[in-house]
């Protein structure tokens, strides 16, 4: 089970694991598992479209990154493009991105992940929707 934490726009998602090793090319409707040491689904990586540059840089079109608890899906994140160094294991964008748990609903514009570092950092217009709210019986 994956751990949503939230401060200033800061959210922590897993690592993705398993990004192709190729030094150029392209991808097209491309899906790359992440599994766990007992060969379980937890994540997986999508895109419509990939360019792998010879910086070892993949230029991803309309990405979605789904992980697992379980054989349900935990949380989505999707983005019209970003760019993933494959060398550090970080994504950059200057698109649109949402994110989505069971009870969450995190959307902006521009990220930052850390996926070594299992953090997220999106820049701008930062809008949380949690369903189900926080209640207290009061007595």
């Amino acid at each position: 089970m994956f751990f949503f934490g939230m401060l200033l726009g800061t959210v922590s998602v897993p690592a993705q694991q398993g990004l192709p090793t190729a030094t150029s090319g392209e991808l097209s409707k491309f899906s790359i598992p992440e599994r766990n040491s007992k060969g379980q689904l937890v994540g997986e990586l999508k895109g419509d479209h990939a360019k792998i540059r010879s910086d070892r840089k993949m230029e991803i079109t309309n990405l979605l990154v789904k992980t697992y608890s379980g054989t349900n899906v935990d949380w989505t994140m999707t983005s019209p493009d970003c760019v993933i160094d494959q060398a550090t294991r970080e994504a950059v964008s200057e698109s649109d991105v949402k994110i989505v748990g069971r009870k969450i609903e995190i959307t902006g514009k521009g990220f930052h992940w850390l996926a070594n570092e299992t953090r997220f950092i999106i820049r701008e217009r930062v809008h949380v929707i949690i369903w189900g709210g926080m209640t207290k019986d009061i007595k």
